[in-house]
Formats: C-alpha cells, sequence, structure tokens
C-alpha cells in the first residue's frame, strides 16, 4: 500500500467530517512549544497502577472492540467545543505524570485553535465515565503545524502529533489514577502494532474503545501544494473519523492495549490509517510539554 496514492481529500475527509478540533490553551501557553535537550531515554516504559484485566484483542484490518486491560483507563476520548466533537487520545508516561497524545488536528485545526471546553474522559464507554472528566490545561504541537495556517489536507502527515497537559483531579495526577501507555522514539521499517481508538461514523458509533492489530509500515505522503512529501506508518485498518488522535501501541502485550506508543491516528480512508512516525522531532515537543508541566504543576 503507498499511502501517497491515497485520495487526499478521502484523507481530509477523514480528519475534518468530525471537526476534529481543540483543546483549550492556556494563555501562556507557545504558538508551537519551543525546543528543549532531547533527552536520552529511546523508550519510556508503560505505568499500570491497577490489577491486571481481561484485554480483548484487536482485529487484523478490522476495529474489535476493547474491554479491560490498561488501555480500558489510559486511552479515551478528547471532548471539545462543549461536547460537539470529538477526538481520540492516550494518557502516555512521562516524569510530569501530566501527558497526553493525539493529533496536532485535534488542537489546531485549519488555522486556528478550537478551545472550547476541552475535556479528556478516559475509559469511555456508552456515555459511562468510569475514571471521570480530566481538564485539559496546556497543549504543544509543532511549530511547523500551526505556521503554515493551511487547509488540513494541505500539511505532511508526519507532524500531525501533539502533546496535552492535564490538571490535576481531586488532588491526583491523571498517571496516578489512569496509568499511562509507554512511549517510543525508534521504530523500524515495519512495526507491528495495536492502533486504537474511538471511531464515530460508518458502522461505528464512538460509544467504546475500538482496535486494529497488523504490521504497520513506512510510506511516503504527498503534502497538498503547501506541504512537502513525507514518510509515515501506515495499517491496514477501518477506523473512521472519531478515531483521530489514538494511539498506535507496540510491544508483547500491545493487542491487549498495554506498550509503548510509536505514533497517532492522523487520517486515512476506507480501509487504511496512517500515522506520524515518532521521531526527535516528537520528542522534542514531548520533552517541552513535560518539562513545561513540572514547572507550572498546579499541586
Amino acid at each position: 500500500m503507498t499511502i501517497g496514492k491515497l485520495s487526499r481529500a478521502s484523507v481530509a475527509a477523514a480528519m475534518v467530517a468530525t471537526a476534529m478540533t481543540g483543546v483549550l490553551l492556556t494563555s501562556d501557553a507557545p504558538q508551537g512549544a519551543r525546543v528543549v535537550g532531547l533527552g536520552s531515554a529511546v523508550v519510556r516504559a508503560a505505568v499500570d497502577p491497577r490489577p491486571p484485566g481481561q484485554g480483548g484483542p484487536p482485529v487484523r484490518g478490522q476495529a474489535g472492540p476493547i474491554v479491560g486491560g490498561l488501555s480500558a483507563s489510559s486511552v479515551g476520548v478528547l471532548v471539545v467545543d462543549g461536547g460537539r466533537h470529538q477526538c481520540s487520545a492516550a494518557v502516555v508516561a512521562s516524569r510530569s505524570r501530566r501527558l497526553l497524545a493525539t493529533a496536532a488536528h485535534c488542537v489546531w485545526l485549519d488555522g486556528a485553535w478550537r478551545v472550547d471546553g476541552a475535556v479528556f474522559i478516559p475509559g469511555w464507554a456508552s456515555g459511562e465515565e468510569p475514571h471521570g472528566r480530566w481538564m485539559v490545561d496546556t497543549a504543544y504541537l509543532p511549530p511547523a503545524w500551526t505556521q503554515t495556517n493551511s487547509p488540513i489536507e494541505d500539511v505532511a502527515a508526519d507532524t500531525d502529533f501533539a502533546f496535552v497537559s492535564l490538571l490535576p483531579r481531586e488532588g491526583r495526577l491523571p498517571e496516578q489514577v489512569l496509568g499511562a501507555q509507554g512511549i517510543r522514539w525508534s521504530t523500524p521499517e515495519t512495526v507491528e502494532v495495536a492502533a486504537l481508538g474511538y471511531p464515530a461514523l460508518g458502522s461505528y458509533d464512538g460509544q467504546s474503545l475500538r482496535g486494529c492489530t497488523g504490521a504497520a509500515t513506512v510510506e511516503p505522503f504527498a503534502a497538498g501544494k503547501h506541504g512537502r512529501p513525507a514518510e509515515v506508518l501506515a495499517l491496514n485498518c477501518d477506523m473512521t473519523e472519531g478515531a483521530s488522535g489514538g494511539p498506535w501501541v507496540t510491544g508483547p502485550d500491545a493487542a491487549n492495549g498495554r506498550g509503548q506508543v510509536v505514533g497517532v491516528v492522523s487520517g486515512g480512508d476506507d480501509t487504511s490509517l496512517v500515522s506520524p512516525r515518532f521521531g526527535p522531532a516528537a520528542q522534542a515537543i514531548y520533552d517541552a510539554a513535560d518539562s513545561a508541566s513540572l514547572i507550572h504543576s498546579p499541586t
């Protein structure tokens, strides 16, 4: 599968149809995170504060239900604009214990921040909120994403990632309550992953966590008139709008929703998804978000 041959219109529609919008941006948040030291960790391990759960493995190419396991608390819905729109996101391990990984277009879309009432609802299931609502504090994403002021179909998908800082709840940090997926900054040309999210259109209703497993491969992705050629991870998977921002997890227990995040759902078509490939650029934004979240921690 060559992602560069996918219809740009179909990819754009997959990103925009549910108005995959924003997160609350604090007044002192940067318009694109400053770059700090990259650090030395290639892999940060998952954190699970709960007893082991029974995970339901995703289906190869088809998004099956995910029940139990670490993903049931660490992955959830990112709700914005007073509940009118949603993306997916995952808590990722960090020193600040406050960070989510999601897609940049869930934070910034068509040249504008989408900031109304952003909350993260981990473990969302058919209207139930077993772990409560967590308010968004600040969002960090690549400056290249915000500086184009271009329609989403004209921006290279390899920059479609963001890290979001959450506020504590009842005196506890997100990672203490929810656990966290690990994170990884290098991947081979082919890597087995589980792509997780809350697809909401077509045969899906956005009411339950779904996932696909399979071999993700590095593929070329041709950007639009304001973008540039890029390389992304590609996976056969039929998840639809609403899954944007959901984690791509790898590792021995990835099929049960526990491992290291190597990317997030960016877009796709009826049978495939693409993700940015986490590397030094993503690590720089992550480090900036983590450092700022430590410095400005309200606890």
